[in-house]
C-alpha cells in the first residue's frame, strides 16, 4: 500500500505534495476518532525508549527535524504521530517567501529530498500565536 501511495504522490511536485500532507493530516485528526485511531496506532510509551538529554526527557528518539512545519502551525497535530521531539523551522522577524520554487527535489536513487526552500515563513509572531 505504501509503494502505491508513494508513487502516485510522486507524480506531483515535491513541495505541493508537503502541503497536501499537511493538510491530510490536518482533515484526518479533525475527524471523529481521528486522534484517537492516530495515538493507538502511532504514541508508543515506553520507558526503555525514553531519552533523557541536556536536561530534557524524550519520550523517544525519534525526532521531527526543522523544516517540516515552518510556522508552527501543526505543533500539536503532529504531537500525534508519536514524534519524541518536534522541531520548528527557521523563523525570521517578518514574514518572507524564502527562495524562487522549484526549491525541493527529490532524489529518488538516494531515497532523499533536497531542500533549497530558504527561510519561508510568516514570521515570528505568527509562529508564536499558533
Amino acid at each position: 500500500m505504501y509503494s502505491l501511495l508513494r508513487n502516485f504522490l510522486f507524480l506531483f511536485d515535491a513541495e505541493k505534495v508537503h502541503y497536501f500532507t499537511m493538510s491530510a493530516l490536518k482533515f484526518t485528526l479533525k475527524l471523529p476518532f481521528g486522534k484517537f485511531l492516530f495515538k493507538k496506532k502511532f504514541c508508543l510509551v515506553d520507558a526503555k525508549l525514553e531519552q533523557k538529554l541536556f536536561g530534557l526527557t524524550f519520550k523517544n528518539p525519534i525526532g521531527l527535524a526543522a523544516g517540516f512545519d515552518k510556522n508552527a502551525s501543526m505543533f500539536n497535530d503532529l504531537a500525534y504521530c508519536g514524534f519524541g521531539f518536534i522541531e520548528v523551522g527557521t523563523l525570521t522577524p517578518k514574514s518572507q517567501p524564502g527562495n524562487d520554487k522549484p526549491r525541493l527535489f527529490r532524489l529518488k536513487t538516494d531515497k532523499a529530498i533536497l531542500n533549497r526552500m530558504g527561510f519561508n515563513n510568516d514570521g515570528v509572531d505568527i509562529a508564536i500565536e499558533n
